[in-house]
């Protein structure tokens, strides 16, 4: 009588399992095809469902009493944050500017096989938000909201990871390229200023670039999120000027890289800035397994099927001495990302 009620019991618990099973996957089908009847405009990729129901699930999972049974990897660990909190909190849905960004710090336990427990990605993930909420008190503009959230490793040690969060936050706006006028001659790097003295520590040649590409109306103007990102460097040593085309023969390249025999700061002049910036708008959307416009030799930077983040584009523009020459150059740190149309998975039942 005892096995007959054991095994019944089982069986119950089966069926209900089971049952509930299928009510998860008619909800999630049924909120799915809500969806598409709300946003008729946009037709969801498969990558993006895939996506979806990899969220809704790790949502449905951190909410079960099973979740402390199966830990995960490091790097699924920093997927899944990074992923959920660009969907949930960084959705935009017209052309945008980043206007300021900032960067917060975490410390993640990991257990005795180097695995991620849930509860403690839970606690990392709560004080993500709570420090998001925290800068956006500080900043008091109801404008500003985030465009975006980098999460990167920092260092992994045996029994904790140390992660970094770069929040980009904007609003939105619109505009063209500022044109590059006859007085846009500029002092290499470093805040220098113009070349006749004027505006130091103001502004430079790179930080004129930059400026330029950073500009919204390059942005994605669809709604969306980011996703995926991965960061890129651009630097001279990959582009040699192969048609002879910029306007300073003593530079040999489509990024700039200057050597004198004097240790004054050189100048950018008005045409050459404009020469770099074609050339590195380039690069930054042509495709990695695509060659630049007008080259057989030279390809872009731009991974398959990733967008270019706008306003994350930062420069770094070192020089140095070898023997008696003086060197100056300017070197790009580009991010790129899968753009996706999801709803916001917290808000999901």
């Amino acid at each position: 009588m005892r096995k007959f009620i054991f095994i019944f019991t089982i069986t119950l618990l089966v069926i209900t399992f089971f049952s509930a099973c299928k009510k998860d996957n008619e909800s999630m089908q049924t909120n799915r095809n809500n969806n598409i009847s709300s946003n008729s405009e946009h037709q969801y990729t498969d990558y993006e469902w895939e996506v979806y129901y990899k969220l809704q699930s790790f949502k449905q999972k951190q909410n079960s009493n099973m979740r402390g049974n199966d830990p995960m990897t490091l790097d699924s660990a920093r997927w899944y944050m990074e992923t959920t909190f660009n969907v949930d909190e960084a959705y935009t849905d017209d052309t945008f500017r980043i206007l300021q960004i900032d960067t917060t710090y975490y410390t993640l336990p990991l257990n005795i096989e180097g695995l991620v427990e849930f509860s403690d990605m839970n606690t990392m993930y709560n004080e993500m938000l709570s420090d998001m909420d925290s800068i956006e008190i500080i900043i008091a503009n109801p404008d500003i909201f985030p465009v975006i959230g980098i999460l990167e490793v920092v260092s992994n040690l045996p029994s904790e990871a140390y992660f970094s969060l770069t929040l980009g936050l904007g609003s939105y706006t619109g505009g063209p390229y500022v044109p590059i006028e006859e007085d846009d001659n500029w002092r290499w790097g470093n805040m220098k200023g113009h070349c006749d003295g004027s505006n130091f520590g103001e502004s430079d040649a790179g930080q004129e670039l930059i400026n330029r590409l950073n500009n919204p109306l390059i942005a994605w103007s669809t709604p969306g999120s980011y996703i995926d990102l991965i960061q890129r460097g651009i630097t001279y040593v990959e582009y040699p000027d192969v048609n002879n085309l910029n306007p300073d023969p003593d530079v040999g390249y489509m990024i700039y890289h200057e050597i004198t025999n004097t240790s004054s700061w050189p100048c950018i002049e008005y045409d050459e800035l404009d020469y770099y910036l074609d050339r590195l708008h380039e690069i930054i959307y042509t495709y990695d397994d695509e060659f630049l416009p007008n080259t057989t030799t030279l390809k872009g930077k731009r991974p398959s099927g990733l967008s270019f983040v706008p306003d994350m584009l930062t420069i770094y523009t070192p020089n140095g001495q070898n023997g008696s020459n003086y060197w100056w150059e300017h070197q790009f740190w580009v991010w790129y990302g899968t753009r996706v149309n999801l709803p916001p998975v917290g808000q999901q039942q």
